[in-house]
């Protein structure tokens, strides 16, 4: 496999991580009772794993497309 290829394969796991992260927290959110301390905390967490997703999707992207052109 290409550096391209380890890159996006290694950039693909770590979303895929975040996303279990994120699943697993809002599942915990959806067990507590409204006004719940622990909810904004857990918001915090999320928005904070959401907002690392993105970075990486675009990364994901370029990756894909270096290795498209790399192929063709």
């Amino acid at each position: 496999m290409t550096d391209t290829g380890d890159d996006l394969r290694a950039t693909s796991e770590s979303i895929a991580a975040d996303a279990d992260r994120l699943r697993a927290i809002e599942q915990r959110k959806q067990e507590l009772p409204e006004g719940d301390p622990e909810l904004v905390e857990l918001s915090r967490q999320a928005e904070r794993i959401a907002r690392e997703i993105v970075p990486k999707t675009v990364a994901e992207r370029e990756l894909a497309a270096e290795g498209a052109d790399a192929s063709g």
